[in-house]
């Protein structure tokens, strides 16, 4: 397989690295050579393993349609099962996709992706779209904008989303606000809504510890702050208020955590009594937008 092309953007202390041909990914995100995102392993390079990257976009939708199955506007959908073992259809399909370099310079790239369901790729996703991520680098830190078109003759379902992962060590913390978590049931789907209770509330900043959340938050204020203890570091993130929704990962035994500002709640297309579900339906080449900027503050 042939080496992975990367963008490299660079500003003050602040280094990016970025895979388009890997889903569009970031590979890595560094303060003077701390990593403030997992770093991605070689062998994710060689082998094209997007999972194995520090982050990438989720268009055009977040998390899981169960069992890859919807309805819009009368007609039946049946997705292709994107997840190897999986039973639901996740995350959408630009991820899974090379990304085109539209323009780069020395602190800002942008990225896009056409999608034209044809052939196996209208099992991917029945609507056609274009996505596109801009990434600026300053010294203070790296602001990320998506974007989704509808480019289909039709009304499409859509959501945004970034599934950034972060290095899960000795010193570092998390805090974030939001009012409601949605319990997920034995089959990976939201169940009850209720408010946040104790062992997941990180209104004030705690250890990283092993809570096993792997949960769709309500409410999020779009406010999140990591806190690498040790190198003294704390990144920031704000996001726009497009993004309502925050989805915690935290997998017991493993060196990594996620993030993830999100539009909407997982398998929202299928819920649509809850009314913040927060999925968008766009009109023929109406767009979806919002940025998610990472604030990097040496304390």
């Amino acid at each position: 397989m042939a080496p992975c092309p990367v963008v490299t953007l660079r500003s003050g202390a602040l280094k990016v690295d970025l895979a388009p041909s890997i889903g569009g990914a970031i590979a890595g995100f560094w303060h003077n050579g701390t990593p403030l995102m997992r770093e991605t392993p070689d062998e994710a390079f060689r082998q094209r393993l997007v999972r194995q990257t520090s982050s990438y976009p989720l268009i055009p939708y977040s998390n899981r349609i169960a069992h890859g199955r919807f309805s819009f506007q009368g007609i039946a959908h049946q997705l292709a099962l994107n997840f190897g073992d999986h039973p639901h259809s996740i995350h959408g399909n630009a991820w899974q996709n090379p990304w085109q370099v539209d323009e780069a310079g020395d602190t800002h790239c942008r990225l896009s992706f056409l999608h034209r369901p044809l052939g196996s790729d209208a099992k991917a996703w029945p609507f056609a779209y274009r996505a596109e991520q801009v990434f600026a680098l300053s010294p203070d830190g790296l602001m990320i904008t998506l974007l989704v078109e509808n480019m289909d003759h039709r009304a499409m379902p859509a959501g945004l989303g970034l599934h950034p992962f972060f290095p899960k060590r000795s010193g570092v913390r998390l805090k974030f606000w939001a009012g409601y978590v949605y319990q997920i049931g034995p089959d990976s789907l939201p169940a009850a809504c209720i408010p946040v209770p104790a062992e997941w509330d990180y209104r004030v900043m705690r250890d990283v510890d092993e809570p096993g959340l792997d949960n769709c938050f309500e409410g999020w204020d779009g406010k999140a702050e990591i806190l690498f203890e040790q190198e003294g570091i704390l990144l920031r993130l704000d996001a726009d208020p497009v993004y309502g929704h925050l989805v915690v990962y935290v997998p017991p035994r493993r060196d990594f955590f996620a993030v993830e500002p999100v539009t909407h709640l997982n398998d929202a297309i299928n819920r649509p009594d809850i009314v913040r579900h927060g999925l968008h339906v766009l009109q023929p080449r109406e767009l979806l937008t919002g940025t998610v900027r990472f604030g990097v503050e040496v304390q």
